[in-house]
């Protein structure tokens, strides 16, 4: 019974009309098979349709659902592609550390050298010591040279040549360079919703977006390595988790797959008990947001009156609790949950670890 109503919700079965006609179809031939599909064509989304409802969106003239943007978590597996660019450029080189520079006298050989960039950006050079040139572009350098040898002879006529250069993206294609994969990298998301990237360190992943990360990767990298663009792919999702517990028949972690609605959900979980009291169904949701929330579903209303709450899906790491029986205080459950955890509350054996250690700042309307 329990089964056979999630299943009802879920296509949005409902009961007799305020005309009193009966919606549902029977077939029993063609002609109820045709019928079928001309009402299916009727309820199809279009764009005009589709035009205050949030939960659909206009791609190329077409009403399509809305899917929420998947947003990282721990245990995300990303490949990291790096392009280095060779594309001809009107801006300057400028130097940088581990540079080398050659400094022809046409007139004075003796006082040729070739030299790197040292870390501190200078370099050491005959009769005038450190010169700082990190940053500067070749005639930049040139200029300034020129300028500070002619104190020592007269018409220095000096050339820069620059021998060794992009040094950093040298690193970088040794560092990221495998034989199965080309210039990219593996990159696994820690228990803690970081990420480690080579030359520029880790970076806190948890609850962006790949989008998100991708730009803050290449925002990152260009403070270090010109010509260089990051290619965020999403190998495996493993932090796309439903998690279903109380009066339900197979309580436990579920892989949200697609989008749900909170019917669905319990449908997962194998549908709800006998003992389930849907009228304080309870859901908690910490993704992405600045602090916790929690909301009530009166999902008895939905088998009473088929009234489908629009809009209304779970999302990942969204906890739902059904209880077993009435809640006398249901602000007093959610603060205890998100305070001490499920098991302050919800007497269940499965394992289960997430804890919302916060005191939540507000309440559910109850009425």
């Amino acid at each position: 019974m329990a089964v056979a109503a999630c299943l009802c919700l879920t296509w949005g079965c409902t009961g007799s009309r305020k005309d009193g006609t009966e919606p549902v179809i029977t077939v029993t031939d063609q002609a109820g098979v045709r019928e079928v599909l001309d009402r299916q064509k009727q309820l199809e989304p279009t764009p005009a349709s589709v035009a205050d409802n949030p939960g659909f969106k206009v791609l190329d003239g077409e009403a399509v659902p809305d899917i929420p943007t998947y947003r990282l978590g721990p245990g995300d597996v990303l490949e990291v592609v790096y392009h280095i660019r060779h594309d001809i450029t009107v801006k300057d080189y400028r130097l940088d550390v581990q540079d080398r520079i050659s400094i022809s006298f046409p007139f004075h050989p003796q006082f040729n050298v070739s030299t790197l960039v040292r870390a501190d950006g200078k370099v050491s050079l005959p009769l005038i010591g450190e010169v700082k040139v990190a940053g500067m572009s070749m005639s930049e350098v040139t200029a300034d040279l020129d300028k500070r040898y002619a104190a020592f002879m007269k018409k220095p006529s000096l050339t820069v040549s620059l021998e060794e250069f992009n040094v950093r993206i040298d690193e970088l294609k040794k560092a990221i360079t495998t034989a199965p994969r080309g210039q990219s990298k593996i990159a696994p998301i820690a228990p803690d919703g970081r990420v480690g990237f080579p030359i520029i360190g880790t970076i806190d992943a948890s609850g962006l977006t790949v989008a998100q990360l991708e730009k803050a990767l290449n925002e990152r990298y260009a403070k270090y390595v010109d010509d260089l663009q990051v290619t965020l792919i999403l190998l495996e999702i493993h932090n796309n988790k439903l998690y279903v517990y109380g009066e339900v028949n197979t309580p436990g972690v579920y892989e949200l797959q697609g989008r749900l609605n909170l019917a669905q959900a319990l449908g997962q979980a194998g549908g709800f008990k006998d003992t389930a009291n849907l009228r304080d169904v309870l859901v908690f949701r910490n993704n992405g947001l600045l602090k916790p929330m929690a909301y009530r579903v009166d999902l008895q209303r939905l088998l009473d009156t088929g009234t489908m709450y629009d809009d209304l899906y779970v999302q990942p790491a969204d906890i739902v609790y059904v209880p077993k029986g009435a809640l006398d205080d249901v602000n007093d459950v959610i603060a205890k949950i998100f305070t001490k955890g499920l098991y302050a509350v919800v007497p269940f054996t499965s394992s289960f670890n997430v804890n919302y250690d916060i005191t939540p700042s507000f309440r559910v309307n109850t009425n």
